[in-house]
Parts: structure tokens; C-alpha cells; sequence
């Protein structure tokens, strides 16, 4: 199984965290640092002057309960089809990660690229999702794909599987980095999303719509106890103890591969009607 993307998780293990964190000030992208990343770009339009398309955030929090274990529910659409270089998610201020149990066990790129996610531990798994994209042909096709959402076996390392059936049948790999845990304005998970072209040279495939969790909804992880597998739900990133007024801000910037603008994206998650809810 050939899976795009997978020469740049492999490029982004020597690269420091810093280099990313230098970055957060623009919003530049992992695509910029990685070597493969560099390569891919040459083989796509230049980015041109244009107006970036606008693209729509959603977000929410299951359960709503302030400083309890929640699961991140987000997703965007964008206008458009533009080919998209990178994301920039920045979570609300105070939302924690010490207290997380997600990824116990991390997915090897190895593993992943000769068995699929299902060839990985239960306890990488963080997330699921869906996906769609515009395939240029003779006509434009819509393809729906599945996303899965692991850790890498590196800290702080997010792999958004992308799986489509049809037409174009590709699995793609998007690499997250949660960066600036301890920064005031809230962690910022930065993805990069590699050039897609229906065939070498050819088109671009356009991802216009992607949701996805991040946290314990619908996961269960395993271990062992007095000898006996016990089942167990993993905790995930921690609500902070108070919400703003005027709800938990969200927001996102949006790279393109032929647009040379950003999309910005902003939406505010209601406060918990009671303190305890």
C-alpha cells in the first residue's frame, strides 16, 4: 500500500520543535522545514496573489463539564476547492493535556503503511472522522474518505489517516504537531497536508470538508490487570475550570499550495449552561 504523506513523518522526526514554534507567528507550515515536503512543492503551481477562499470552523466539547475530560469535536469546510498546504488549530486558553491518557501505546509509520490502522494498537488510536475531497477528471468527482486519528511514536505527534475508496483510492497521512502547551492564548495543533496530485504531474486533489475528535468518545483502550485484559475508557484533554464570556474561543489558519494568502477562521463554544454540566 503506497500512502502519501509517509516520507514526511519520517523528515519530521530530525526536525526540532522549535523550528515549528518560530514558525506559529505566521502560521508557516511543516512543509516549509521538510525536505520532502520542499520537493513535493516543486512539483505544484506557484502560489499566486490571489484571494484565499473562506473556510468555515465548528467546534464543540463532549462532555461539557469545566475541568473534566472532554473529547475536541472540530471540523471545517472551505468555499472553494483550493489545493490546502497546512492547518493551524489553536484550542481555547487553559485547555490541559497533562492529565491525558490518550495514545498510551503509539502507531509505528512502518506498521501503518503495511496494515492500515487496524494494523496499530487500540491504545493509539485518539480520534475518528470523515473527510472530502474534489478529484479533478474530465469532470469533478467528490470522494468521501475515512479519517482515523493515531499517535506517532514521537511526543506530542498526531497522524490524521485519510482513507478514500473512490474514485481516486488513496490513503494519505496528515502530520499534527501540538505545539505551545504552556502558551496563554491556548495549544495550537499544526498539520501539514502534502500535495495530492491525481497522478504524477497530474491535478491536485482538493480536500474541501474534514471532521474528526480528538479524545476519548468512542475509544476503548486495554490493559493489564492481576493477569486479566481489562477494558478501560481513556481520559482526554481537560475543560478549563472557568469558560469566558461569550464562550471557549476556536480558531484556525489555513495554508494554501497555489494561493499565497491564509484563510482565517474563528467560532466561540458555547459556555456549560450550569457549572456542573
Amino acid at each position: 500500500m503506497r500512502i502519501r504523506g509517509l516520507a514526511g513523518i519520517r523528515a519530521a522526526r530530525a526536525i526540532p520543535k522549535t523550528a515549528f514554534a518560530l514558525g506559529l507567528g505566521t502560521m508557516s507550515v511543516l512543509a516549509q522545514t521538510s525536505a520532502p515536503a520542499q520537493a513535493s512543492a516543486q512539483t505544484s503551481a506557484p502560489a499566486q496573489a490571489a484571494a484565499a477562499p473562506r473556510v468555515k470552523l465548528s467546534a464543540r466539547f463532549q462532555p461539557e463539564r469545566l475541568g473534566a475530560s472532554t473529547t475536541i469535536h472540530w471540523s471545517f469546510t472551505v468555499s472553494e476547492p483550493v489545493p490546502l498546504r497546512s492547518i493551524a488549530l489553536r484550542l481555547p486558553p487553559g485547555m490541559g493535556f497533562a492529565a491525558s491518557s490518550l495514545g498510551l501505546e503509539p502507531c509505528q509509520p512502518e506498521v501503518l503503511e503495511r496494515l492500515g490502522p487496524e494494523g496499530c494498537p487500540a491504545d493509539s488510536h485518539i480520534g475518528f472522522g470523515q473527510a472530502l475531497a474534489e478529484v479533478p477528471a474530465q469532470s469533478t468527482i467528490q470522494e468521501h474518505a475515512r479519517v482515523t486519528v493515531l499517535l506517532l511514536g514521537e511526543e506530542e505527534t498526531f497522524l490524521f489517516f485519510v482513507e478514500g475508496k473512490w474514485p481516486a483510492n488513496r490513503e494519505i497521512i496528515l502530520t499534527s504537531h501540538l505545539l505551545n502547551l504552556a502558551d496563554p492564548h491556548g495549544a495550537t495543533l499544526l498539520t501539514d497536508v502534502p500535495t495530492l496530485p491525481v497522478w504524477p504531474l497530474g491535478p491536485e486533489i482538493e480536500l474541501t470538508h474534514l471532521e474528526s475528535t480528538i479524545g476519548p468518545d468512542k475509544l476503548t483502550y486495554y490493559r493489564r490487570v492481576r493477569g486479566r485484559t481489562v477494558a478501560f475508557t481513556p481520559r482526554g484533554a481537560t475543560l478549563p475550570r472557568q469558560c469566558p464570556s461569550g464562550g471557549f474561543p476556536v480558531s484556525a489558519v489555513f495554508g494554501w499550495w497555489t494561493i499565497s494568502g491564509a484563510a482565517h477562521a474563528s467560532t466561540r463554544v458555547p459556555c456549560p449552561r450550569h457549572a456542573g454540566a
